[in-house]
């Protein structure tokens, strides 16, 4: 793979195209339509703690085949390629097709691009890096990193071939802390797509200084509190609970979400994009060969779009709007989110808290779910009781209880400065990279101290 040094052995992109038409004329030879999904990529991950080092490296070949968008089979070897093709057929003829929406031929190449490549950094400079920073760390600490780099490829049998090159690496550290019987945990991750640019050791200080607060938090009265949610907390409750009813399967299933319903004031916005170039979470294509497109969940405080892929466009007559997402070639694409916030408003950051006389600051949460009619409740991470505008002191962890469609009628002030964090997100058994952001919100929500 020229520019990017990935293994001799594993299957080049010109390879692994020229194997893909291979099945697009086994597919025309039988009348059907045809995909093809190939993932090739190297990977390396380094976990760190008092008790083991451990170091991880390797590479894979995946490809998928999915005829008539229903029968799907995979194989990780460029030989069984054509035999997946066959039971993907097979596959097809027991289920029936399902059908998608239609696109025309399309061919791009396009490339992450890197500040300082992952694999100009030799395995023991990485490892040294996380070893360094884990001697920084108090309590029970564990250090991590994890990369990967490589291609994927789209084929179909409607002319569209699209090559990508991306690369994805991460910092991560948890720390936990015990003092007089109080217990502080911290979790921290510092990510690029640019390549190997960040640095452990600031993974593991806002780990421990999270950690900390914990140990010198104070406890809160339960019951419905102002709030101030900074960007990773604003983000992720938006993304987990808002998102995912927005996502196209969920919409086709019944979700909550009508399209302009009055769900928030008028100055309210959010949005899944994919996001500005380098950003953990997005994308150039999405894995059914779209070029994705901004969509505006919430505009003007109105329910206004969906998250689709090809098969829910076709269901809800809808475009697709590049949110077909896998994890890899073996699964199917579904509805995914890419980099899901609320977009800025007028307020300055002071003028937010400022509308706080009695009242919390979450700045980040850590763990928590959400169901698909809103409703969450999540754990905050970092907290802190407002008085006069002015934070005052750090909080114990909180549960943060409610529901999406109500925290957003209770919106106040959105904030003028828009930040991101990186995720990962779950669903039905995939995992795949987002980020989650928006400005410093002000709404309500009801407090309590964990069981």
């Amino acid at each position: 793979m020229e520019g990017w040094n990935l293994p001799s052995s594993l299957p080049s992109e010109g390879e692994s195209l020229e194997l893909a038409k291979k099945v697009l004329e086994l597919g025309w030879k039988k009348g059907v339509y045809v995909e093809v999904n190939v993932l090739g990529a190297s990977r390396t991950s380094v976990t760190a703690s008092g008790e083991e080092h451990k170091v991880v490296q390797g590479h894979s070949w995946l490809a998928g085949v999915r005829v008539e968008g229903s029968g799907l089979a995979y194989t990780t070897s460029p030989e069984g390629l054509v035999e997946a093709f066959e039971r993907a057929y097979k596959a097809y003829k027991a289920l029936g097709p399902s059908k998608l929406y239609e696109l025309g031929p399309l061919v791009d190449r396009v490339s992450q691009r890197l500040e300082r490549p992952p694999w100009d950094v030799d395995l023991e400079t990485k490892v040294k890096d996380v070893l360094d920073a884990l001697k920084e760390a108090k309590g029970k600490a564990v250090v991590a990193y994890r990369e990967v780099y490589g291609y994927k490829l789209y084929a179909s049998s409607d002319g569209r071939e699209v090559l990508q090159r991306l690369s994805y690496s991460l910092h991560a550290a948890n720390v936990t802390l015990a003092e007089g019987g109080n217990r502080g945990n911290g979790y921290w991750s510092v990510a690029s797509r640019k390549g190997y640019t960040t640095d452990p050791r600031t993974a593991v200080r806002e780990a421990v200084r999270k950690a900390e607060l914990q140990l010198r938090g104070k406890g809160l009265e339960p019951g419905l509190w102002e709030v101030a949610l900074e960007p990773p907390a604003i983000g992720v409750m938006v993304h987990e609970a808002l998102g995912h009813m927005s996502e196209a399967d969920h919409v086709a299933s019944g979700s909550p979400l009508k399209k302009g319903e009055t769900v928030g004031p008028e100055f309210l916005n959010v949005s899944d994009s994919p996001g500005p170039e380098g950003e953990w979470g997005s994308i150039f294509y999405d894995d059914e060969g779209v070029k994705p497109k901004k969509v505006e969940i919430v505009k003007e405080g109105k329910v206004n779009g969906f998250l689709t892929d090809r098969k829910h466009a076709a269901l809800l007559g809808l475009e697709p709007t590049g949110n077909g997402r896998q994890e890899d070639p073996s699964k199917p694409p579904i509805p995914r989110m890419r980099v899901t916030y609320v977009e800025p408003g007028d307020w300055r950051r002071d003028e937010v808290l400022g509308e706080l006389k009695r009242g919390v600051l979450i700045v980040d949460t850590s763990g928590g779910n959400a169901e698909l009619d809103g409703t969450f409740f999540f754990m905050s991470q970092e907290a802190w009781y407002v008085e006069g505008g002015e934070p005052k002191y750090p909080l114990k962890p909180l549960g943060i209880a409610g529901n999406v469609l109500e925290m957003l009628k209770e919106v106040k002030a959105v904030g003028n400065e828009l930040a991101f964090r990186p995720g990962t997100c779950g669903k039905w058994g995939q995992s795949v990279p987002v980020s989650v952001g928006g400005p410093l919100t002000l709404t309500a929500l009801r407090l309590s101290p964990p069981a």
